[in-house]
Formats: structure tokens, sequence, C-alpha cells
């Protein structure tokens, strides 16, 4: 007992001692007298123990981008579109930009996944059930966030998609797994969607959620630069699941090489969908996170043939839990778009649409990308503008005339929505390139309001100056092409 009270007192006296030498104020002064320092004399008074600490700053200097970098983040869609939110959150977002080489495809890429989580990369050509070309890789996310892949090209003279996904159907470290859940069940956000697994049919274990973002491209003589979007989503319908099936087509276009349809639906995301032509099976695909859906198939034509999107719960291809909702036969299902199979009890939902795609025709110096529901009408700046001018030429109103006319007859939305986008070059100032691509792209938005002033088209505009390259600008070639104004219809 008397040994205890020893130790008792001798504990005491150690506490006062430490009290009465700490003194924070006056270290805190310290500090901020020693930051002033020059490192020279900091590293001299130094104790012993200090010194065998270790130092922060070199590695904040590791996973700092570089200035060059830190600028076109900056400028760039990516840094726009980032939201402000830490590394982990649950609402995922995925940026950066897609580089076309001659032999391989260069991914910059940002996040807000957690430091060691696995990135796969993907390049490919086709459809998902009938695929041309494919190449991937894989690569772990950065202490900021960050990513950096390499995947090859190829020389094939068709469309290309480049994704970069995250997802549990593979290999993930366990902390990741923990973090965001086995299957993904904790991601959130508009770049979530669920997939089916790689091994396994369609049952509940084999369905994942994933973090997805793409970017699609021409190959040209140009080598592309592409920055990947945030998907632009719909209102989820409110009857979403319910077995009275609702299909609307918003609109059915054609490029003389494509027919390009996009709809609705309340069909709960991951039923597969299919569209008929005639007696042909064109293409098929799944439904998205807000009902919406996407197709695109060889353009032909065909009198009095309509277009028929078919619906069928027992097609090999659902998964199980769309099996479950509607009906391993299609039992389920009630409404008017219900119909009974010609050889067996099976039900499935079927929309007939009547052939009314619409030509959409741009001038032969003008490009035109369709990219699910937004087209893109990219037109040189020398067609509109005068060197180092906003103005317009006389001779861009005809061109101007032209897409306004196509504007207004080729499109079913009465309401467009309209962005109009000024580039530039890398040549210059990049605060005078940022107000030249402004003023050029005011000029074309008050041009084309005139135009369409009897419609109910709404126009905005933006200047990103030389932050969005479209090829590369080592190149005069490529300069000109980045030199353009962007007419972006956003058919949602």
């Amino acid at each position: 007992m008397k040994k205890n009270r020893m130790l008792i007192s001798f504990a005491l006296i150690i506490l006062l001692v430490l009290a009465s030498c700490g003194a924070p104020e006056e270290d805190g002064e310290a500090e901020e007298v020693d930051a002033e320092k020059p490192k020279e004399e900091q590293k001299s008074e130094e104790t012993e123990e200090e010194a065998q600490e270790p130092e922060e700053e070199p590695k904040e200097a590791e996973t700092d981008p570089q200035p060059e970098e830190k600028e076109e983040m900056e400028d760039g869609k990516a840094a726009e579109d980032s939201p402000d939110v830490e590394l982990g959150d649950y609402e995922v977002f995925i940026g950066g930009e897609m580089i076309e080489k001659e032999d391989n495809i260069i991914i910059n890429g940002e996040s807000n996944l957690l430091p060691g989580a696995r990135v796969i990369g993907e390049v490919s050509v086709g459809d998902e059930e009938d695929k041309q070309y494919f190449a991937d890789t894989t690569e772990i996310i950065q202490d900021d966030g960050t990513f950096h892949m390499e995947i090859a090209n190829h020389n094939l003279d068709e469309e290309t998609e480049v994704a970069v996904k995250f997802h549990f159907d593979g290999q993930q470290d366990d902390g990741i797994i923990r973090h965001y859940g086995d299957r993904g069940q904790e991601l959130e956000g508009p770049y979530i969607y669920k997939h089916q697994g790689e091994v396994g049919g369609g049952n509940p274990q084999n369905i994942f959620k994933q973090a997805k973002a793409t970017a699609t491209f021409e190959p040209g003589k140009e080598k592309a630069v592409r920055h990947f979007k945030e998907p632009d989503w719909h209102p989820i319908p409110e009857d979403m699941g319910d077995p009275r099936i609702w299909i609307e087509v918003d609109e059915i276009n054609n490029d003389k090489e494509f027919f390009y349809l996009q709809g609705r639906s309340n069909l709960v995301e991951g039923s597969n969908i299919f569209v008929n032509y005639g007696s042909n099976r064109l293409d098929e695909t799944r439904i998205l996170p807000d009902g919406s859906f996407y197709l695109k198939f060889p353009y032909e034509y065909k009198e009095d043939t309509p277009f028929e999107i078919d619906f069928k719960p027992s097609h090999h291809s659902q998964w199980n839990e769309v099996e479950e909702r509607y009906g391993k036969e299609g039992q389920k299902l009630v409404g008017d778009l219900v119909v009974q199979d010609k050889y067996s009890d099976k039900q499935y939902v079927q929309k007939v649409i009547e052939q009314e795609s619409a030509e959409i025709e741009v001038p032969d110096n003008v490009e035109l990308n369709i990219e699910g529901s937004e087209v893109t009408m990219l037109v040189p700046d020398n067609v509109l503008f005068d060197f180092d001018k906003y103005d317009l030429k006389d001779s861009s109103k005809d061109v101007l005339k032209e897409i306004s006319e196509t504007l207004a007859t080729s499109f079913n939305k009465k309401d467009l929505e309209i962005v109009i986008n000024g580039h530039t070059d890398n040549v210059g100032k990049k605060d005078y390139n940022l107000e030249l691509s402004e003023k050029r792209a005011k000029k074309v938005k008050e041009y084309l309001e005139e135009q369409l002033k009897e419609t109910e088209a709404s126009f905005t505009t933006k200047g990103y100056g030389d932050a969005k390259p479209i090829a590369s600008n080592d190149t005069e070639k490529g300069q000109a092409k980045n030199r353009r104004v962007e007419i972006v219809i956003n058919l949602r």
C-alpha cells in the first residue's frame, strides 16, 4: 500500500512538471517565427527527435499535379464539372480526357474514388454482342484521385467507344469492398449503372453497380481528344417498374448511314429491349437508370415498314429481377401494349412506331456527330469568321441559314434546347482566346435566334478557349480543326 502511494505521488510530480513546462501560446508563436526563417536556420535548430519525424512536404509534392497539368484541369471540363467532394464520397464522379494516338489511347483521368481503387479502361468497336475490336487495361487510383492509362488502339475506320469503369466484378482490395459494398451497393450519382457480371447468369448476386464514364470518336487523320461527360438523366418515372408498361419514342433520325432511335419507358433499369425493322432484328439495349434507351442500326429505307420495339420477359438475356418483376412468362404484364405469343402461353410488350424518320442534313463543310441524345454540328471558324475576328462573314450566313432550316424541320421537338460552344486552338494567350471564343459563340446565337424566332427553341452559349481540343494542337491541321463553333442539340 505504501509502495502504491509512492508511485501515485511520483506520477503527480511528473504531471506537475510537464504542466509547468507546457506553454502552448508561446510554442505557437515560436512556430510562427520559425516558419518565416530560411530553411537552413530552421534545420539547424531542429532537435534530434524532430529531425526523425517524417516530413509531409515531399509527399505532397509527389502527388501534386505539375503546373501545366493544374492549368489544364482548371480550364478543362473535367475540373469544371467535378463535384466539390472528398475522396471516398459515395456519389462518385469520373472525369478527365481521352487522347487518340497512332498506336494507343491515352486517358488522363480524375475521380473522387478512394486511393487504391482499381479502375478499368476499355476501347471497343461494335455492339456489346458483336464486337469488332476490344482492348482493355487496369490502373489504380492515386492518392489525389487521378489515374493514367494507355490502351492499344486499332486501325478500323469505325466509331470507337472509350470507357472507364469502376466495379466489383473482379479484383478490388478488401478496404475498397468494405467501403463501397461487395457489389457496389453504396455507389450513388449520375455515373452509376447496373451491369451483369462477366461470369454467371442474371441472378441477383451477379448484378453489380458500377461507375462508368464514356467518350466516343470517329477515327480520322487528325487524332481526337475527347472529354468524359457527366450523364444527363431524365427524372425517374414515378411508375417505374409498374406491370402496365408504357414506351414513348422521342426521336427517330437518320444521317443516311444509321437510324438513331431514342425514347423512354417505365421498364426497370436493366430490362433488355429489341428493335425490329421488317423481319430483321437490328439492335438491342438495356434500359438505363432513368428509363431511357438509345438504339442505333444501319439505315435502309423500306416503304410502309414500321419499327417495332419488343420487351420479352422470357428472353434468356433478362436478369432474374426483371423476370420476377414481370413474370417469367410475362404473366404479370397488363395494358394495351401486351401481345400474346402465337406459339406459347408467353406474353410480351410490343410498341409499333410508324416510320417518320427525319434526315439530318448539314452543309458540306459542317461535321455532324450524333451520340445518344446529343446531336453536334461542328462548324470550322474559317467558315464563319475572318482571322482574329468575331463578326460573322457575309458568306457564313448562308451556312447558318441552312443549319437553322435543319434545326426547324429535322427534329420532332418544338422546344429545342440549343447550346453554342466556341473553341480556339492553343496559339496566343489563354484569356484572349477564351474571350474570343465567347464572343464568337454569341454572334452565332444571335443569328440563329433571329432565324428561329417563330419556334420555341432556347439558346445558351459558352466559350472554352483552347480547353477542349478535338485534335492535336501540334500540327496546323489539328489547330484548324480545334478552331470551331459547336451547335449542340440535346434531344432530351
